[in-house]
């Protein structure tokens, strides 16, 4: 198979000169072996895209036995290089992960527990665009929306959010105007799923070659919005319960390419967040950053120290208080993430943990009392 012509053909689910030319480059590259990308996988095997057509590839053992964890495996969006099987024109077998150009993952772990053990979990890789979807109902959570949009920004991706289900509100308006004051500058996309509203805007924003990510909660609408991008129905929907939580729909992630030449990759539901990286929270909290520039110390905590900026802020009002204890226990659990592998570090944080953990005790007994 001509390479030039594999290149060419892949463009549409995101290959560029870049992936190319780290193909090219792999350590014992064989002849036999062609570009793909994951587009889905379970236990057993993986879903590829490839110039040849749709294949279904298992793990050579080689690259599973080298792997320092699973993170070190291919993840949905993630360029491969696989043997296709003699013979078997849908088999395969992945045989090299090519580098990542960035990957939206989160900490697999309870943060809040002295004992609780993190580790990386990738949802998704190589990813452009990251559409933090919430909706204009009960289901939107400022908090949340943090998490997300830390983790997005450490992704390398460029995070925008979708409000949907916004033909609910009274007064969208309102809504969008507290929405872009949480958000940084970003991008907000309000749609209604029921009329249409919204999609050809988001439609717009994903490129061809482009891929983009779904997250959020279950029930605010991510699967509707697939199918509406993709104009029919592929994803299964479910209702809210009835105590307004969301369902979950999406059980598996799916990379899906849309008509105008895009790539969507929606997710299961998730309400709670801690990304792994640390790079996102500057970005995040532009404002809490800001103004700890004024502060008396640079390494000030923000918390009790003498001169500090961001204090200020928060007794006059500039900061909500929600939003400065926010910050305090996201970066709090970063801290955790980034000691992982520094057992001294490590040891330090449980001890600290089991102090705060003890004094909350005795406190609420004294109050009890």
């Amino acid at each position: 198979m001509n390479h030039r012509t594999s290149m060419i053909d892949l463009a549409a689910f995101g290959w560029t000169a870049e992936q190319d030319q780290q193909f090219r480059q792999l350590e014992n590259l064989d002849p036999l072996w062609i570009p793909g990308r994951v587009r889905g996988h379970n236990r057993l095997y993986y879903l590829l895209f490839t110039a040849q057509g749709d294949m279904t590839a298992t793990l050579a053992g080689r690259l599973r036995h080298h792997a320092g964890g699973v993170q070190d495996l291919p993840v949905v969006g993630d360029f491969v290089a696989v043997r296709p099987a003699i013979g078997q024109e849908t088999k395969a077998m992945v045989e090299a992960l090519l580098p990542r150009n960035g990957a939206f993952s989160r900490a697999d772990g309870d943060l809040t527990r002295a004992s609780g053990a993190a580790a990386q979990q990738i949802i998704a890789a190589n990813i452009d665009t990251v559409f933090i979807v919430s909706s204009a109902d009960a289901d939107f959570s400022a908090r949340r929306l943090e998490r997300l949009l830390a983790a997005a920004w450490a992704s390398n991706a460029t995070p925008a959010l979708i409000i949907t289900k916004i033909d609910l509100v009274e007064d969208p308006a309102l809504l969008l105007a507290e929405v872009a004051a949480q958000t940084a500058g970003i991008a907000v996309f309000p749609v209604s799923n029921k009329t249409g509203a919204g999609i050809d805007a988001i439609r717009a924003a994903i490129g061809p070659g482009q891929t983009a990510l779904l997250v959020g909660s279950s029930g605010v609408g991510k699967s509707s919005l697939t199918n509406q991008l993709l104009g029919l129905e592929r994803q299964r929907v479910n209702a809210m319960n009835d105590q307004g939580r969301g369902q979950h729909t999406t059980t598996a992630r799916d990379l899906f390419l849309l008509p105008t030449g895009g790539l969507l990759l929606d997710t299961p539901g998730v309400r709670v967040i801690t990304p792994w990286f640390t790079d996102g929270l500057e970005a995040t909290f532009t404002d809490i950053d800001d103004l700890a520039l004024a502060c008396k110390f640079h390494d000030c905590g923000h918390q009790s120290e003498p001169g500090c900026a961001v204090r200020a802020a928060l007794e006059d009002g500039t900061i909500a208080a929600a939003r400065y204890q926010g910050y305090l226990k996201l970066r709090r659990e970063l801290s955790i993430v980034d000691r992982k592998g520094d057992k001294r570090a490590e040891a330090a944080q449980k001890r600290a943990l089991r102090t705060r953990t003890k004094a909350k005790n005795r406190q609420q007994k004294i109050t009890l009392d």
